[in-house]
């Protein structure tokens, strides 16, 4: 995959997990009444234990002599302690008795299935965009590589959780699809397709709060491509380069007042104090309007209640579809009563769009959110990116 700019890569220490075993064994046995890979019970004691990952605390690894066990925590808005498992190997003989009720991915996978524009970026970032045979929303997708592909026909859209063509999912025999939805109605179709035999492996990658955390589950994906050395090297770099922009913010007095997003009839799905963008900002020098609320999900508020606080705003970023100030204007009038629209502060996260309207920060900038990172810092500090040009983002005019 091409992104935008490169970071140097720190050298790679790949380390394994082999403690637990025992646990791990205990807690399968106990797991009743669920369905393939699922456990009710038991989660808080997974989550406790060494940890595979820095930052992402929706999946969780355990390494083990010809497999590993793979765990997805809470994948969907508002679940609470689920956990879906799957065994990845090369031989599935190799597993104990205990294991052999949970779903086993041979690897490295052939054929796939990707349900986000994200899981194709990540995929992508690895060198095994290839291997992507099915996707969902192809109108969606950015990378010029991947539209090349869907023209050619090596590549089939497949439809979304609510009109999925289960015939050309069928037809596609994937190794593995990677599915995720934002209701838990997604676990229907996951169902359905297990009972049609095609493995099914659930993502919950965009409900990790930290930036990196959503970066970091290139390593789950380099699993099922045993590409984890170079998940891993990839990792530390975007890690290391995002650490360093931080520590540029990092003891600032004045932090610009931001707004975010736009309203949807009437209504403005505000993101919440503890979400991904909120952590944006703050990292990159902000201070986010709505950041005394807990959630990390979107918070529905009315008009009313946001100009209330908008009109404190020294900058507005990602406001929806908007490509001119005079388009942000007839949305509503009475932005032009804001200061930050007066002052021609307004920046949105639209300036690498696809021609069916396949918006970039949505791939490579989950992957590279360094590079995000250093576009909010230019245009909250722009005194401290010099020479920096912004790359996701650009400002309205």
């Amino acid at each position: 995959m091409t992104f935008p700019a490169r970071v140097r890569y720190l050298p790679v220490t790949c380390f394994l997990h082999h403690l637990y075993v025992l646990a791990v064994m205990m807690l399968l046995l106990l797991a009743v009444g669920c369905s393939p890979g699922e456990e009710n019970s038991g989660t808080a004691s997974i989550r406790a234990r060494a940890s595979y990952t820095r930052y992402a605390s929706g999946f969780e690894v355990e390494r083990y002599p010809g497999y590993d066990l793979v765990q997805v925590f809470d994948p969907w808005q508002n679940s609470s302690h689920i956990t879906f498992s799957y065994l990845l190997g090369e031989d599935p003989g190799r597993l104990p008795d205990s294991l052999r009720n949970l779903p086993f991915i041979t690897v490295p996978v052939k054929r796939v299935i990707a349900f986000s524009t994200t899981h194709v970026a990540l995929i992508q970032a690895l060198d095994e965009s290839v291997k992507i045979r099915g996707v969902s929303g192809s109108e969606l997708i950015y990378d010029p590589e991947m539209n090349l592909r869907i023209r050619r026909g090596e590549v089939v859209d497949v439809g979304n959780d609510r009109a999925l063509d289960y015939e050309k999912v069928i037809s596609l025999r994937p190794d593995v699809m990677f599915l995720f939805g934002v209701e838990e109605r997604i676990r229907e179709i996951s169902d359905q397709l297990t009972g049609m035999n095609i493995p099914v492996v659930f993502c919950g990658d965009y409900l990790e709060r930290h930036p990196l955390g959503r970066a970091e589950w290139i390593r789950f994906f380099a699993l099922f491509f045993q590409k984890e050395r170079e998940a891993l090297r990839l990792f530390r770099g975007i890690d290391s380069s995002y650490r360093a922009l931080t520590r540029i913010t990092a003891d600032l007095e004045e932090k610009p007042a931001v707004l975010t997003g736009l309203p949807w009839k009437d209504t403005w799905y505000m993101a919440g104090g503890n979400s991904f963008t909120a952590k944006l900002i703050e990292d990159a020098g902000g201070r986010f309007l709505w950041d005394d609320t807990e959630s990390s999900q979107a918070i529905p508020m009315d008009m009313e209640s946001v100009f209330s606080r908008a009109v404190r705003a020294d900058v507005w970023i990602n406001p929806g579809d908007v490509e001119r100030m005079e388009d942000l204007v007839s949305f509503d009038g009475r932005f032009s009563k804001l200061d930050v629209v007066a002052g021609g502060m307004v920046f949105n996260n639209n300036a690498r769009m696809g021609p069916s309207g396949g918006n970039d920060y949505w791939e490579s900038g989950i992957v590279r959110p360094d590079l995000v990172l250093a576009d909010l810092i230019s245009i909250f500090h722009p005194a401290l990116m010099e020479d920096h040009r912004l790359i996701y983002y650009k400002k309205l005019k």
